[in-house]
């Protein structure tokens, strides 16, 4: 069932990698099916986070709760966290309701004699993630992305904790930057891997942004970078982020928050870039606001792809068709999930106009 409509939307997922949609927005475009109920909760931490049937009957069951429209698809998130590799060299990880912490036990206790890290297939959470991964290779009408492996700064604040590490660049900038030039190293060991087991499957390349690709693709990040400056930014962040955006075809930026704006000039004279993912973040101003457009244009402008995810409700279906109004449809994708398909095809019907 599934099948059929990768298989129906995958050229124009290529034309937004391309930047050859030139008539509309990619529009990712999903809805509530009524009459239909959602799988049960989890009984237990363990349970919603480890337990591989229960993870993957869990999605299959609510997928199909879920109608799709234009460019809809359905997708299987690999999640086990954001920036799991810190728990496959050295670090720890923490269950929580809705996340997974990796920084609640400090691997790192000073930059005068930081520890040796290597990549450990036999940690507990590269063996939960292969579980899982095992599984959904059995099932071939489903697609599902690769884990959030995280962003090279963001890994070694896990390892180091944030605010002191906010300090060793200071104190130790010569010895963070080899740390992070050693976690980048095996960040693409195991990126080269996942992109091999994806290949196997003979699916599209795919992330938690469930934007699928004929060639490889990841999203990079630094969170962490929200509270830098932008010399610091060049000098501790920029160097393995060129890296890993030459070492793959295509790759899109998480920009996370106001404080990361700062940054965006030297994101956009990244070459091999494609593009940018904008997320206002909590307590500021919704995707669709005014506010943000001379940012979009800015992105645009450099010939880079826009993505804006979630954000935008059934509620602001009028104010996004204002944003969509100024913006160059060209290399634009927009997810929206709406209550119903009524809500869904208005969307769809603003989009098209």
């Amino acid at each position: 069932m599934f099948a059929e409509k990768y298989k129906s939307v995958i050229d124009e997922y290529e034309n937004f990698w391309e930047r050859k949609n030139k008539k509309r927005c990619i529009l990712n475009l999903s809805h509530y099916v009524a009459g239909t109920n959602y799988y049960r909760a989890p009984e237990s931490l363990e349970e919603k986070w480890l337990d591989t049937d229960y993870i993957y009957t869990a999605y299959k069951h609510n997928l199909n709760t879920t109608g799709y429209l234009a460019e809809g698809i359905p997708m299987i998130f690999t999640n086990y966290g954001p920036g799991c590799l810190a728990a496959c060299i050295g670090g720890d990880y923490e269950l929580a309701p809705n996340t997974v912490w990796f920084d609640r036990k400090q691997f790192i206790e000073d930059f005068e004699n930081p520890p040796a890290i290597e990549f450990d297939e036999q940690s507990d959470m590269w063996k939960n993630i292969l579980r899982f991964e095992n599984k959904m290779m059995s099932d071939t009408d489903i697609h599902f992305s690769l884990p959030d492996l995280g962003g090279i700064i963001d890994i070694v604040a896990s390892l180091r904790n944030t605010e002191p590490l906010l300090y060793d660049l200071y104190d130790y900038p010569d010895e963070v930057k080899a740390f992070s030039k050693r976690v980048t190293e095996i960040w693409l060991e195991v990126f080269n891997s996942q992109i091999e087991l994806i290949r196997k499957t003979g699916q599209p390349f795919n992330s938690w942004m469930n934007i699928p690709s004929k060639k490889p693709w990841y999203p990079l990040q630094a969170d962490f970078a929200y509270m830098i400056s932008p010399a610091q930014f060049e000098k501790f962040v920029l160097p393995d982020l060129v890296t890993q955006v030459e070492h793959m075809p295509r790759s899109i930026y998480h920009l996370d928050g106001v404080g990361q704006i700062a940054h965006v000039d030297m994101l956009l004279d990244i070459p091999g870039l494609s593009g940018i993912q904008w997320t206002p973040g909590s307590g500021n101003y919704p995707l669709w606001d005014e506010r943000w457009f001379p940012l979009y244009k800015k992105i645009q402008d450099k010939n880079k792809n826009l993505v804006l995810l979630g954000g935008i409700s059934e509620r602001d279906l009028d104010k996004a068709e204002a944003m969509l109004k100024t913006l160059d449809p060209t290399g634009l994708y927009i997810s929206v999930y709406c209550s119903n398909g009524e809500r869904a095809q208005e969307m769809l019907e603003k989009v098209t106009r």
